[in-house]
């Protein structure tokens, strides 16, 4: 192959994945599909799974055909590589194997949602690794928060574009509306910094609506804590800024009034919260604080503290180990996925191992960030820079507040743009692997090239089965709402053929119980003995369903309560064994939730139905010492 065809064909790839790259940036924030139980939050995680596999193989496969690929030459990505390491390893010795590995695929904290989140770093720091890429990258961000913007505010005045997908003024396509006011404040300061550096030209009349627009929709969100990480990041920005004494005597500007309006804001939070609220913006998001959510590590970490729960397993640790003060507010029955923030969750599920390799990641992170900032460079260093803020801007979250796929893709993304550019700068060095030269290093890289393209398509298509099944469930529960019983059976077998989890085969068996009650209600209408063979039929399946679920997830409470709870029902029906295997279902899921008194109050009710009196009395009691 000449050095020319070579060329082209690197050309081709190299724009390709660009291209693609950049059409995911774009449409990611908004995208939303009324297919799925989940149509922001799925739909999203999805569409970062397939595209970022597509886009990895299309760069890898044009890499393979030029024969050279570019490596960092840096502690960074081994310490990014060893925390994935830890992840799969936590996830093989997870409290639950089920949920860690993939879950329904909308959780981040899952080893697959960590790997995507990587694979995304990574890309970007080949792909959109100038200024003109990065530029096109950033600029498509903000093309899409505008688009944002617009949907935003026709919901705020109640003239929804897309009322099939939500009707209340709070409802946000790009995930929660304080997510949506975090996303406001990350493209309020990357627009600031573009403003402080861009020349005056037509292009500074659009970012002057950005900036304006993002400045409106962070007050209208009013999420505290985007004011006082904006403030933080602008007074670094503001420092860096005049200590550098370059350009014109109003360089500040912009960054100086933004900061200005963010402590106002900080000191007035309740004030604009009172004028909200006679426009009817409410909204109000429950999860654990800080120090509950360490309390739950302290203790969890007891059990494992090298790697943790497992990954996405926050839940089952809460359940296990929650503090008990809980138990004296209103929300000691709420299933919590997640603890104060993304990291504080991460360890409780990845333990001491994993926590320590990320938090060394991000000390490298901002180590070379400010090496990249003392340095004096030309007139497109606004770039790097935007990129570096903006990504401690996502990270302060991370630590702080527990996001989806919606705040963590662009944390990944901007976190790999900035490394593409401090590569490009010469900040970090890089090695350059040629696959046609006669060595080791050569048939090693090509050889791995070759199996993460395999890994990658098989990866997809199992994701690909996943998805399906998603879009099958949500139908299902659809179709139940619709008093469509059949249907919906129908349609969660066919989910569950394609993708075995708990919550289809729990949900399937919650269809059970009501298909159970409409037989016994129709026992006029039908013949006895037609009554006992379709109601034996309907029994079994729900049954196996139920003890599916359980055997699948036995770390879940919620399935071995569902058993319990079929069969309880049958036990007016003199069905033998029953109450004994509802006081084991129910004995069952006080151990995996041993704080809470609802199993106990569960099991109450079975020694009442056998009219053992001063048993029932015993578990009340039990129940009630606890709440």
């Amino acid at each position: 192959m000449s050095d020319g065809f070579r060329e082209q064909v690197a050309d081709i790839g190299s724009r390709a994945s660009e291209w693609l790259f950049s059409a995911l940036i774009f449409v990611f924030p908004f995208f939303a599909i009324p297919a799925t139980i989940f149509p922001v939050a799925l739909n999203k995680s999805y569409l970062l799974y397939f595209s970022a596999l597509v886009i990895g193989i299309v760069y890898l496969a044009s890499s393979l055909r030029t024969g050279v690929i570019k490596i960092p030459k840096s502690l960074g990505g081994i310490f990014l590589l060893v925390f994935l390491a830890s992840v799969l390893v936590s996830s093989f010795f997870s409290q639950s194997t089920h949920s860690s590995f993939s879950g329904i695929g909308s959780e981040p904290g899952t080893l697959s949602a960590i790997g995507i989140f990587i694979l995304t770093l990574i890309l970007a720091s080949m792909i959109l690794d100038s200024e003109e890429k990065s530029l096109r990258a950033i600029l498509a961000l903000f093309g899409s928060f505008a688009v944002l913007f617009i949907f935003q505010a026709f919901q705020v005045f109640k003239v929804p574009l897309l009322p099939s997908l939500g009707r209340d003024v709070t409802f946000s396509l790009f995930g929660s509306w304080n997510e949506f006011g975090i996303f406001a404040g990350l493209i309020l300061l990357m627009s600031a910094i573009f403003l402080e550096s861009l020349p005056k030209s037509f292009l500074r009349i659009i970012l002057w609506f950005l900036f304006s627009a993002s400045l409106l929709a962070a007050v209208v969100v009013n999420f505290n804590a985007v004011w006082w990480v904006l403030a933080g990041v602008l007074i670094i920005f503001l420092a860096y800024n005049y200590s550098q004494r370059s350009g014109s005597n109003s360089l500040s500007k912009v960054t100086l009034g933004l900061l200005l309006v963010s402590l106002a804001l900080i000191f007035s939070g309740n004030l604009v919260s009172d004028a909200l609220d006679q426009f009817g913006i409410r909204f109000v998001e429950v999860r654990p604080n800080l120090e509950f959510t360490l309390k739950t590590a302290s203790s969890a970490l007891s059990e494992n503290p090298i790697f943790g729960y497992g990954p996405n397993t926050f839940i089952y640790a809460w359940f296990n180990h929650r503090p008990s003060e809980i138990l004296l507010t209103p929300f000691w029955q709420t299933r919590f996925n997640s603890g104060f923030g993304f990291i504080p969750t991460l360890l409780v599920t990845v333990g001491l191992f994993g926590m320590l390799f990320l938090l060394a990641f991000i000390a490298y992170f901002l180590y070379y960030g400010f090496k990249a900032l003392i340095k004096s460079y030309s007139s497109p260093a606004f770039l790097i820079l935007a990129s570096f803020a903006a990504a401690i801007y996502l990270w302060v979250f991370a630590f702080i507040y527990s996001g989806g796929f919606s705040l963590l893709f662009p944390l990944f993304l901007l976190s790999g743009i900035f490394f593409g550019l401090a590569m490009k700068r010469g900040v970090i060095d890089y090695y350059e692997i040629s696959f046609f030269e006669h060595s080791v290093s050569g048939f090693i890289g090509a050889l791995s090239l070759i199996l993460f393209i395999v890994l990658g398509a098989s990866w997809a298509s199992l994701l690909a089965q996943k998805y399906y099944a998603a879009i099958l469930y949500g139908h299902g529960v659809e179709a139940i709402s619709r008093g469509e019983y059949d249907a919906a059976d129908n349609y969660f077998s066919r989910a569950i053929r394609f993708d075995r989890r708990d919550l289809y085969l729990r949900t399937s068996a919650d269809l059970g119980i009501t298909r159970l009650g409409q037989l016994v209600a129709s026992s006029g209408s039908i013949s006895q003995q037609e009554l006992q063979q379709r109601f034996a039929d309907t029994f079994a399946q729900t049954i196996k369903s139920a003890q599916d679920a359980s055997a699948i997830n036995p770390a879940d409470a919620a399935n071995w309560m569902n058993l319990g709870k079929i069969y309880e029902a049958v036990i007016p029906l003199q069905m033998r064994e029953a109450t004994d295997f509802a006081k084991g279902a129910y004995e069952k899921a006080g151990e995996a939730f041993p704080s809470s008194p609802e199993p106990l109050l569960a099991s109450a009710r079975v020694e009442l139905s056998r009219n053992d009196l001063p048993r029932a009395r015993e578990f009340l009691k039990a129940a009630i010492s606890l709440k």
